[in-house]
């Protein structure tokens, strides 16, 4: 749960302003961004029964910060620029820069076992595994096998318990199953608090949100409930999933029980319990809400994902030993150095990872402007991506997932953004022949 400290120093919410249709600011030169936002809002629906943010940080300036729709439909309250979102399984990545904080300090090392830092959890043959290992999804402990249902997730400690008790997977196929739910997150969030001492919610707000002023959050306090968006699944999504049957496209609210058990690696990974409940309503509870769920539990707004992005993306060019806004261009180099790209047996689908559990990204049509991407694709269309070479942070959050990949609107950003780069590149070399000029003519005087 929350702590009574984290919820003490959190701010109260700032007002906000009522929203209808896509409002907020773009830009000169990002336009067409906003046109794509609009298109991308009429498909998914009406505006009264989902809503949507795109925010976009170049060079530490915000280009573009834009909201659509309802947040809650259930309430009404009309999504804003800082409404936040449950990010669910895109928390991966956030979860994991709190790792490398860690490791840039000096309090761990990647490559060293996890039992090392927490000595319970080498039981079963589970004494080599590294937290390399679980930040990339190859530790072979993609699911569970004691029997959980939705309040058992909410409890950290207890699922870390338990995983001390668990033995890596003899189902051959456990090794490239590259985008667990759950487990990552609680042996991640265990090994911060026994490195540090403080559990991942506040260790997160202390370290990296309170002090880059970021609104992401692992776990929620009382006041910023009516703020928060409640997510939806249009009719396709929940069928990309395996079934408890081992078939697709169902899974309970409540205990897993023998049928997903009985469905093998795939029961124990995505039914055990699902992180897409039949009943979406379950993300919605508070008692959900003010829980600390690694994995699966990352609140933001649209602004906070992409200024952490933005951030991330300028560390990562910085020169060698220049003061860092949060990661050294040491660790952001490791973590971003290629580790494992596979297809995921059970979901399909190919995802790549650096050593530090950072997704490795497509570069897409703009490799001048994505090449060395990295960030995470989240469920439905949630995206946030860092993109170095270009200084960029862009984040896509919605309420309503979708089975598409979402990636249309992200495309509309990086054209944006190539297009300001060539702009800025002929004002330079139009600059650089006008100083030229000046300094001939100066001579020949």
């Amino acid at each position: 749960m929350t702590t009574s400290l984290v919820r003490q120093i959190l701010p109260r919410p700032r007002p906000r302003p009522t929203t209808a249709d896509v409002h907020g600011t773009t830009a000169p030169g990002f336009a067409s961004v906003r046109h794509s936002f609009e298109r991308a809002c009429r498909d998914a629906g009406p505006a009264g029964s989902q809503g949507a943010a795109l925010a976009v940080v170049r060079h530490g300036e915000t280009v573009v910060d834009l909201w659509h729709g309802t947040a809650d439909p259930v309430t009404g309250t009309p999504w804003t620029g800082d409404t936040l979102e449950p990010v669910l399984t895109g928390s991966h990545g956030i979860l994991a820069t709190a790792v490398l904080l860690l490791a840039d300090m000096g309090a761990l090392a990647l490559d060293r076992p996890v039992a090392d830092y927490w000595p319970e959890f080498a039981m079963r043959g589970k004494g080599a595994v590294t937290l390399r290992d679980v930040l990339t999804f190859t530790a072979r402990l993609p699911g569970m096998a004691a029997d959980l249902d939705q309040r058992d997730v909410e409890n950290p400690q207890m699922m870390a318990a338990l995983l001390e008790l668990h033995s890596p997977e003899d189902d051959p196929r456990a090794g490239g199953v590259l985008h667990g739910p759950w487990t990552a997150g609680w042996i991640a969030a265990e090994v911060i608090r026994r490195v540090d001492g403080r559990d991942l919610d506040l260790f997160f707000l202390e370290e990296i949100a309170g002090p880059l002023d970021l609104d992401i959050h692992f776990g929620l306090v009382p006041d910023q409930l009516p703020h928060t968006a409640r997510i939806s699944y249009d009719a396709g999504f929940r069928a990309r999933f395996p079934a408890p049957d081992g078939g697709t496209g169902r899974s309970g609210t409540g205990r897993s029980g023998v049928g997903d058990s009985g469905a093998g690696l795939s029961g124990r990974v995505w039914n055990n319990p699902s992180p897409f409940p039949a009943d979406a309503g379950v993300w919605s509870e508070s008692r959900r809400r003010y829980a600390v769920i690694p994995s699966l539990g990352a609140y933001a707004s649209a602004r906070g994902l992409a200024r952490l992005q933005g951030i991330l993306a300028a560390d990562a060019v910085r020169a060698p030993g220049e003061e860092p806004l949060l990661l050294s261009r040491r660790t952001l180099d490791q973590a971003r150095s290629f580790w494992v790209e596979g297809l995921d047996p059970l979901l399909g689908g190919i995802s790549a990872y650096g050593e530090g559990g950072l997704q490795l990204l497509d570069e897409g049509i703009h490799p001048d402007v994505r090449s060395g991407a990295f960030g995470h694709q989240g469920p439905g269309g949630i995206a946030y991506q860092a993109w170095p070479l270009a200084g960029t942070g862009a984040a896509l959050v919605r309420s309503r997932l979708t089975a598409g990949p979402g990636a249309q609107v992200l495309d509309a950003v990086a054209d944006a953004v190539a297009e300001a780069d060539a702009v800025a590149d002929a004002h330079a070399v139009a600059v650089a022949d006008a100083d030229a000029v000046a300094r001939s003519l100066r001579a020949s005087a």
